[in-house]
């Protein structure tokens, strides 16, 4: 199963730009520097995972973090807050 979303802002720009389609998958693992679509206080978001705890929360931050509200400012989710890995574009660094 894949899903589809629309980048809405330019948090994730360079590598995604607003009205950018992501393709996403909820079967793949979450790892460190994957990009995700995940709830963060009652909002889907898009943004990169830059750490992940021993209490399985995740800490996500936006590519341009001049134009990103992310966990810097709203803290760290439950891992299970992720919907999705993005699989394409590819969107490693």
């Amino acid at each position: 199963m894949i899903f589809l979303r629309r980048v809405v802002g330019n948090s994730m720009y360079p590598t995604l730009k607003e009205g950018q389609i992501v393709w996403s998958s909820p079967f793949k693992t979450p790892k460190v520097g994957d990009v995700v679509i995940a709830v963060q206080k009652d909002r889907e978001v898009i943004k990169r995972i830059e750490s992940i705890t021993d209490d399985w929360h995740v800490k996500l931050l936006g590519d341009n973090q001049q134009a990103s509200t992310d966990s810097r400012q709203l803290g760290s989710i439950p891992k299970r807050n992720i919907q999705g890995v993005v699989i394409w574009p590819k969107t490693k660094h």
